[in-house]
């Protein structure tokens, strides 16, 4: 009777916490998406950092460029002049209609690349710019994105605005599926304003707000942009602001060891430089690996001595999934209407979707956990040691 009640308490636990985060974010998404529109449009300047040409780089830039905003630049930051993406950035440089520049930030084996491009093109800012955005070059940005990722920070206490990715897999794909499904249920977190948090692809702050958070102090050392953003704009009492409407598409699909590469780098990340966002994810992990214990040691009671206390214990557990199969069908609803709203809706598989419940229960709670043990990710080629939020050793690149 104790397992039966074990398995009970965790699925009436889990479930509870589950519809308290839905609501909340079904909430918040619906009120940011019927929020009117503002005249708010500050001088801004786009900060894109590039390394390699991503699928559709092109057509994103060319997106980005021509962004329905009345005053904004464009820089652009590059590792070096050999990197590929340099000569397109010079091509689409040429005709762009804005003002543009195109820095090269060299290597600094202290920091990330990536950041270390972003702090060479916040040295070229124009005197005009207030407010500062930072996107990456695979995000496909609709024609208002920059007025809707800059509108919110006119409101008081918001320091730093963000949208997010969603992944996109394909049906045979399972692995990229389970991505895609760790990602969302990350994504309830953004509308809890203890735990949000900002996302590199997309994000902008005023450019007083970055300086009074000492953001570039922040990155000096560091491998991480935007958690490192999130933290230091927090630490002077300002929150972060999800906008609904800067969710960006992705395509999912990737191979295992890309996969792995990904979730660990993303728990490695959070736990460095926002340690209480991965403890609750250490916390929600470890339950469910207990839960599975839990389920595995009843099924081979009962298989082996026909025990009905274990069969009971069995159904109890396996109640979780026809109410977590509620939550996929509300949540599949909620950010239909968003992506539809952004033009970048795609049908997925429902079937594909259920049958990746089961599967994230198997195996997404051990590479939930795995991040105890190391602080070493992988980055583009480039592997990292984060010694601390300030301290990043470059093991080789």
């Amino acid at each position: 009777m104790l397992v039966t009640a074990f398995l009970l308490t965790i699925t009436v636990l889990t479930c509870a916490v589950q519809a308290v985060a839905f609501n909340r974010l079904m909430r918040y998404v619906n009120q940011e998406m019927d929020h009117p529109r503002s005249p708010y449009h500050p001088f801004a300047t786009v900060i894109l950092p590039c390394k390699g040409l991503d699928p559709g780089f092109r057509s994103n830039i060319e997106k980005l460029l021509s962004q329905d905003y009345p005053n904004f630049e464009v820089i652009f930051a590059v590792a070096s002049t050999e990197d590929p993406a340099y000569q397109t950035l010079v091509e689409l440089s040429k005709s762009a209609q804005i003002p543009t520049k195109i820095v090269v930030a060299g290597i600094n084996q202290s920091r990330a690349q990536k950041i270390n491009n972003q702090l060479k093109a916040l040295t070229e800012l124009s005197p005009e710019s207030q407010v500062l955005v930072f996107v990456d070059s695979d995000v496909i940005a609709r024609g208002d994105f920059l007025r809707h990722l800059v509108e919110p920070l006119q409101e008081s206490g918001v320091g730093v605005t963000t949208g997010y990715r969603f992944y996109i897999a394909s049906i045979s794909n399972w692995p990229s599926q389970l991505r895609s499904l760790w990602n969302r249920i990350s994504a309830w977190e953004l509308a809890h304003p203890a735990y949000a948090f900002a996302w590199g692809g997309a994000m902008a702050t005023k450019r007083s707000v970055f300086e009074q958070a000492k953001v570039a102090e922040a990155w000096d050392r560091a491998a991480d942009d935007d958690l490192s953003l999130t933290t230091a704009v927090k630490a002077i009492g300002q929150s972060v602001h999800f906008v609904p409407q800067c969710l960006v598409a992705s395509d999912g699909d990737a191979s295992i060891s890309e996969i792995l590469e990904w979730t660990n780098r993303q728990l490695i990340l959070t736990k460095v430089y926002y340690p209480g966002l991965w403890v609750r994810a250490i916390a929600r992990a470890a339950v469910m690996a207990l839960w599975l214990i839990a389920m595995l040691s009843a099924a081979v009671s009962y298989s082996l001595w026909a025990d009905q206390s274990m069969a009971m214990a069995l159904v109890a557990g396996l109640t979780i999934f026809p109410l977590e199969l509620f939550f996929l069908v509300k949540a599949r609803t909620l950010w239909k209407r968003v992506l539809t709203d952004n033009h970048q809706y795609i049908e997925e598989s429902f079937l594909t979707s259920c049958a990746a419940i089961p599967l994230a229960h198997l195996v997404l709670p051990w590479m939930t956990l795995y991040s105890l043990l190391t602080n070493r990710i992988q980055w583009r080629g480039v592997t990292y040691e984060l010694l601390s939020p300030t301290e990043t050793s470059i093991i080789s690149s």
